[in-house]
């Protein structure tokens, strides 16, 4: 990599590490050397009499060491209740020290010490849904000598109203260590949740040109990689699709982008999952605090149009993607379908304008259709043609291929038809990477805030050669954190007890019968729907966990014990 391209990368990421450490709030804040402190955590053994002790030079110590000799035992150390339910960014950090000296690493391979976060604590261990905290530092090369547990993020899955850490110490019947623990500190970045407040949504479409594959495309694709990943970070999109990406076991480009993101803060998918070397997809990047994945899917089923064969006009396969997500406004929940399609390139021949038409045509027959007509729909990616008019030179062709979007402005709009692509090495022209959003996004869309982003090629070095011949799209789309109802108060509900084991009452203003509920686990994924009955619903079902109410247009949390 260039010296001038790594010193890039590194600002913009010192920038960004800066930024976040800048927002941060304290959420918890325990020394553990005093009684007091220590008093805030819960001590729970499940094997053994040992168990966590306190020590005002030492904070929390564990060991299964008694009486000369070694003893099995596993023990807990149960944090204080946190709400984390409207934070992002969260990060726990403490300091931690192994003795003795012939021991202090004993275990380590085997999971000894161990770090976790839960949304919902049982009141027991063993029964509670716990999400192990990755990246502890372990590194520990003299005994009794503390290091810094390194920032250890805490996932949306242990997020809640009633989130809570916790230390599990294991020891041997033969061999044994001391844990000790002290300086526990977790931190995080309060959201924007005030009654009336909106949310605003940057999605970013972009050809990163053949990412991932070894025979097209950029020479270097480790430095290409690193170069996408700097400029998404550069862009602070809240998704972003691509197109020509490449995703092999060898090579799997959408896991490499997020671990370098972060994968605590990042998530990311394509379809198909393995794609083979050079088979051209499209997939999707996204922040975990504003976008939740619900499914995701090829539309691999269509008419034939324009005397070719469905998969023929989806250039010979490369069918559009199709990304269910839902958009977390406050404790709103947006569902958006977002159609990323990769249309038929120019390639000089009349063939090539006939298939794009052809691709149009079908597509829009899909979405016109009773699965997607009344959803908040956003198609994305690469039309390889313009909005208005035709970039093909190879028809007498005077219309876009896409001109059927553009003719029913009733239900759809070309949000980028007018933008002029600033790369002017093949000339002045409209741009080929477009956005269209169907009616229902219409109010949500911010207007005239499509734009190429131009100060990417500006922060890369040689952009066009090592990262992509094309330039990002972004567009802003906004919505209210109440919801989407007319009147909230005529709309308003409440439900209880919460924390809930069987039956979840709701109550309202007005009647609820017949009224279609909803409830989603926190990946996104709907585990219960049915119409109301007597103002009650059973989930009695559901694992323990936080889960979402959707109701009426607007949401609740609740806790299932």
């Amino acid at each position: 990599m260039h010296k001038l391209n790594k010193i890039i990368i590194l600002l913009i990421v010192m920038g960004f590490r800066l930024s976040m450490l800048q927002a941060q709030t304290t959420i918890l804040d325990q020394t553990l050397l005093t009684q007091q402190s220590f008093n805030t955590f819960t001590p729970v053994s499940v094997t053994g009499t040992q168990g966590w002790n306190f020590s005002a030079t030492y904070g929390a110590v564990c060991s299964g060491y008694a009486a000369g000799q070694s003893y099995e035992n596993e023990d807990w150390l149960i944090g204080p209740v946190m709400d984390l339910s409207q934070a992002d960014n969260v990060l726990l950090t403490f300091s931690h020290t192994r003795g003795s000296a012939p021991v202090m690493n004993v275990g380590v391979e085997q999971g000894w010490y161990k770090v976790y976060a839960t949304a919902y604590y049982t009141g027991v261990p063993t029964t509670t849904e716990w999400v192990e905290l990755e990246g502890l530092n372990q590194d520990i090369t003299t005994a009794w000598q503390y290091v810094s547990s390194g920032q250890l993020s805490i996932p949306d899955a242990a997020r809640s109203v009633s989130s809570r850490i916790a230390f599990r110490y294991i020891s041997g019947a033969t061999v044994s260590a001391t844990w000790e623990i002290k300086n526990v500190r977790v931190t995080g970045e309060t959201q924007n949740t005030n009654p009336g407040t909106e949310s605003d949504f940057k999605i970013t479409n972009w050809n990163t040109e053949w990412l991932g594959c070894t025979q097209f495309g950029p020479e270097d694709e480790s430095q290409q990689i690193d170069n996408v990943v700097a400029a998404m970070l550069s862009m602070n999109s809240d998704v972003y699709c691509l197109q020509e990406v490449s995703n092999t076991v060898l090579s799997p480009s959408i896991e490499s982008i997020v671990a370098l993101l972060g994968s605590e803060q990042w998530g990311g998918a394509i379809v198909p999952v393995n794609t083979g070397d050079c088979n051209q997809r499209q997939g999707i990047i996204y922040k975990k605090s504003k976008v939740q994945l619900v499914n995701s899917s090829e539309m691999s089923t269509g008419n034939a149009a324009q005397g070719n064969t469905y998969r023929y006009n989806w250039s010979g396969g490369r069918y559009p993607a199709v990304y269910t997500i839902n958009l977390i406004a406050g404790n709103a929940l947006i569902p958006v379908s977002l159609i990323n399609i990769h249309a038929k390139a120019e390639d000089g021949v009349a063939e090539s304008y006939t298939r794009r038409l052809g691709g149009a045509e079908s597509l829009k027959t899909i979405l016109d259709g009773a699965t997607y007509n009344t959803k908040n729909v956003i198609v994305i990616g690469d039309f390889n043609d313009y909005l208005i008019g035709t970039s093909s030179n190879s028809c007498q062709c005077t219309t876009s291929p896409f001109q059927n979007f553009m003719d029913d402005d009733d239900n759809y709009t070309g949000i980028t038809s007018t933008l002029t692509d600033v790369d002017t090495r093949f000339g002045i022209h409209p741009i080929i990477e477009n956005i269209i959003i169907s009616d229902e996004l219409a109010d949500n869309y911010v207007v005239n805030s499509t734009a190429q982003e131009v100060t990417v090629p500006q922060n890369i070095f040689n952009y066009y050669n090592t990262t992509s011949n094309h330039l990002p799209v972004s567009a802003v789309f906004r919505f209210s954190t109440l919801g989407v109802e007319a009147n909230p108060v005529e709309k308003a509900w409440a439900i209880y007890p919460n924390p809930v084991k069987e039956l979840l009452n709701i109550t309202a203003s007005h009647a609820l019968n017949n009224t279609v509920v909803e409830v989603y686990d926190l990946t996104g994924r709907q585990v219960f729907y049915s119409k109301l009955n007597n103002n009650t619903i059973n989930v009695s079902a559901l694992p323990a966990g936080m889960y979402i109410l959707k109701m009426d247009n607007k949401t609740g949390k609740f806790i299932k014990q």
